[in-house]
């Protein structure tokens, strides 16, 4: 199986390692060229949550930068998947472009980004291209440009998205992606329904993700303090609220849930924590930010939210926005 890339950030370099050493032909599309230098020299270190270190040699895979996909350099599109694994925040015109160039006649896309709506987007730049979605429940993180550190064993879930139910051909090409990943070390599957899982992880991350990120703590001590346990628990009741005026399923257990994910993840740093930490552009605009478009649209206040949204927008800045000052 030949698989494309898109993105070496923790999620991209753990799923490809993976898979280059399951013995699948994999090329990585990093954003710089001093990482695609250091991958094609160094091999990719991917260390277990029990500590035990997985080596995958440069030898085992190809990589290069993303600056070159544009290129007339003779790609001969040709993989069977390509992985989307950027950050929401990447997921635009440039994108669209790089994967026209990518693309194949027999190339499919699957994106593992948190949020929605970009699912759609992407769908329609690519001219209605069926494109999959993944939910994962893995946790890792990057250190450098070649250490990945698992944080714990989760599930993989693949599946269509809105509109496009996919043919039975492309749903056993999936089952096929599906056996693949798990062969690798990460148990997936394909859903039935997919997007019911979507807005089951919106919900979670738009809870836990926007106040580990304002109060910069680890997702276990969300539960420390009942002021704490009070604002989870509001953002929850909007976002539902959200819901049921959308006709949109979710679990009669889901506050539940929300309480267990930050049991079971207690020590984990969610990644919109990290990406505050480190400066960059969270992707609290397609999550706490569609949720909030999404209430004013059905005219409903939902103030929570739209606090957190605002508070985390504001502590980092957009290129565009940095030109304007």
């Amino acid at each position: 199986m030949k698989v494309e890339i898109i993105g070496a950030g923790a999620i991209g370099l753990m799923f490809g390692a993976a898979l280059s050493a399951a013995g699948e032909e994999v090329r990585f599309w990093t954003h710089t060229t001093e990482q695609a230098e250091e991958l094609s020299r160094e091999g990719i270190r991917l260390i277990m949550e029990d500590g035990q270190e997985v080596f995958t040699p440069a030898d085992r895979y190809q990589v290069e930068c993303s600056i070159h996909i544009d290129k007339p350099n003779g790609l001969n599109p040709s993989a069977d998947w390509i992985l989307v694994t950027t950050k929401q925040r990447h997921m635009n015109e440039r994108l669209y472009s790089h994967l026209q160039a990518l693309r194949g006649q027999g190339t499919d896309i699957i994106c593992f980004q948190n949020g929605v709506g970009h699912i759609e987007r992407l769908s329609e730049a690519l001219g209605g291209q069926i494109v999959l979605a993944a939910l994962t429940t893995e946790g890792a993180r990057r250190e450098g440009n070649l250490t990945v550190y698992r944080a714990g064993r989760g599930q993989t879930n693949l599946g269509f998205s809105g509109i496009h139910p996919g043919t039975e051909q492309l749903k056993t090409k999936a089952e096929n992606l599906a056996s693949r990943l798990s062969i690798a070390g990460f148990p997936s599957v394909l859903s039935n329904d997919i997007d019911r899982e979507i807005y089951r992880k919106l919900l979670i991350n738009a809870a836990i993700n926007p106040l580990t990120a304002l109060w910069r703590i680890r997702n276990g001590d969300l539960l420390a303090s009942g002021e704490r346990r009070a604002l989870l628990a509001e953002l929850i009741e909007e976002t539902l609220e959200i819901y049921k005026q959308y006709g949109i399923a979710y679990d009669a257990d889901i506050k539940d849930q929300v309480t267990r994910v930050c049991r079971s993840t207690a020590n984990n740093m969610s990644s919109m924590l990290k990406d505050v930490l480190a400066g960059q552009v969270t992707e609290v605009d397609s999550i706490n930010g569609h949720l909030v478009r999404m209430a004013r649209q059905k005219e409903l206040k939902v103030p929570a939210l739209e606090m957190v949204w605002r508070l985390v927008s504001s502590m980092t800045t957009r290129p565009e926005e940095e030109q304007r000052l």
